[in-house]
């Protein structure tokens, strides 16, 4: 590990362009370039993520095994800032009960989302009928 090259934000900072793209990802350095052209979401993703640690970007779309399988081709060193995600946040492994609770929250926390909005809107018209009705 001692061979291993270290780079700094202004390093990742100097490749932000097609021409050469580098991306933090779990505190390791990726020179994806060559990916950008066959990356399923365009080139211009991969673009925005560049300059910065982009491992909260990476996670959120929820990358295949498969897709951080490949991401290990292109790794071309460590970040001198580590990994920016917290050990919770990381995937635990499969086969665990723990590996289903954050799926479940997340299902949870997305039907909330939906739900209360609704539950809004119909005390709204509830209320606006209420007090219409009332008036007469």
């Amino acid at each position: 590990m001692s061979d291993t090259k270290v780079f700094s934000l202004a390093d990742l900072k100097a490749h932000q362009t097609d021409k050469s793209c580098w991306l933090v990802v779990h505190g390791k350095v990726y020179d994806v370039t060559d990916f950008l052209e066959e990356h399923p979401g365009g080139y211009d993703i991969i673009i925005t993520s560049t300059g910065k640690d982009a491992t909260q970007d990476f996670e959120e779309i929820g990358h295949s095994k498969s897709a951080k399988k490949l991401l290990e081709k292109y790794l071309i060193g460590a970040f001198e800032g580590g990994d920016s995600a917290p050990a919770v946040s990381k995937v635990p492994p499969p086969g665990s009960s723990a590996a289903t609770q954050p799926q479940q929250k997340g299902a949870a926390t997305r039907a909330f989302h939906v739900v209360l909005p609704l539950l809004i809107l119909l005390a709204a018209l509830a209320l606006n009928f209420y007090f219409s009705s009332s008036r007469q």
